[in-house]
């Protein structure tokens, strides 16, 4: 079992000793026995697939199980990172999907790449399959992915189930493995009866841990349906852009209505559905350079960004497309004191934007609002919670 970088936030479990106790209870929680399926009458009208949340520092990632077409029974799945940053299928061991007893016939190695991480991998066509909390099992059918046959440079094994919608799937040059001519998509893309992809988190003061150990939370998860349910506003993702995307319209602190991003070059508000708070780059100095209520100190990860300052104040996100826009509060004052604490990291450069400008909207605000994905429009969703 692989502990996965994401793309687009710091690692949550760093050290070797949190990683052991985070690997044991995903192991723990990956042996549960499955439910039986229920014997019902024709597609049901949504599945729900459980998720798993590790916290730590305020910051978390979740795990998805997926399973290999006739895998033994009691064979465990294998536990993904869940990752929006990321617009692919990458799972660890190619040697698991050959030692199936139908692999031939099941999965067709279209040819070798190495995958965004750096692990040599076989690009496989084949089905992936989701077991949903009532028992039903969801099928991938000719999913194309990565399967790693070899460690990256650092020693481990990529595990990532992309979740992010870009368009064109092309577009991210990750996505074309050299001299293959084959694209990857997202994983639940190539599902096209179940289009809409919720992310249903559970309270933030379930999630959220501010301690220094891993919490982990079994209550959250995917809702993958049919028709798109109802409450949310759509917006059109941003095209020829590497993370799923919308564009950043307004930001507030406090009572503040800020200048950013102002006359920032095309800015981008990343959809992370996972890590911690908003966090920024600012380099026409409309925030880092000033006071803001509430300061609290910068996470350690902001020692690789340029002129960072931190605060724990409320603030309200604006974000949109071409034609409307959405804005959405985040203030921990609610949540219990042990999970109150930082809400904003504004640097004048923030290493996790990639160059781009513009934000990344931060794990805590998938815990503020309700996020919806839907791949069949390359839109996003957006609704209060």
């Amino acid at each position: 079992m692989e502990l996965s970088k994401a793309s687009l936030h710091p690692p949550v479990i760093v050290s070797p000793e949190h990683q052991a106790v985070a690997k044991a209870a995903l192991a723990r929680i990956a042996a549960r026995p499955a439910r039986p399926a229920p014997k019902g009458i024709g597609p049901p009208p949504f599945y729900e697939i459980p998720i798993t949340t590790i916290s730590m520092n305020m910051n978390f990632d979740a795990y998805i199980n997926v399973s290999y077409q006739d895998a033994p029974a009691g064979q465990q799945p294998v536990s993904l990172l869940l990752d929006s940053g990321n617009s692919m299928l990458i799972v660890p061991r190619w040697e698991d999907i050959d030692a199936l007893p139908n692999s031939a016939a099941n999965y067709q190695v279209l040819g070798t790449a190495k995958e965004p991480w750096g692990c040599p991998a076989n690009v496989v066509r084949g089905p992936i399959q989701l077991q949903s909390t009532s028992g039903d099992v969801l099928t991938l059918n000719d999913c194309v992915f990565y399967a790693c046959t070899g460690n990256a440079p650092d020693g481990t094994r990529t595990a990532n189930f992309g979740a992010g919608c870009i368009a064109p799937w092309s577009s991210n040059g990750w996505n074309t493995p050299n001299g293959l001519g084959v694209t990857l998509q997202a994983p639940l893309s190539y599902n096209a009866a179940y289009p809409y992809v919720e992310f249903n988190y559970a309270a933030a003061d379930q999630i959220h841990s501010a301690a220094a150990t891993p919490n982990v939370v079994t209550s959250s998860s995917l809702k993958v349906y049919q028709n798109p349910p109802a409450g949310y506003q759509m917006f059109q993702i941003i095209p020829d852009t590497e993370w799923m995307s919308l564009v950043p319209r307004s930001l507030q602190i406090g009572n503040t209505l800020t200048q950013w991003p102002g006359a920032a070059n095309s800015p981008i508000a990343m959809i992370d559905t996972g890590g911690g708070p908003v966090f920024l780059s600012d380099p026409n100095g409309y925030l880092y350079q000033s006071q803001w209520p509430d300061p609290v100190p910068n996470p350690f990860w902001a020692c690789t960004s340029q002129n960072c300052i931190s605060t724990s104040d409320a603030i309200a996100v604006e974000l949109g497309d071409q034609n409307s826009s959405f804005t959405y509060s985040i203030d921990t004052s609610s949540f219990p004191p042990s999970v109150q604490g930082l809400t904003l990291v504004m640097c004048q450069n923030n290493a996790f934007m990639m160059s781009r400008q513009g934000m990344n909207i931060g794990g805590i605000s998938a815990l503020e609002v309700g996020i919806l994905v839907d791949f069949a429009n390359s839109q996003v969703g957006l609704k209060p919670k």
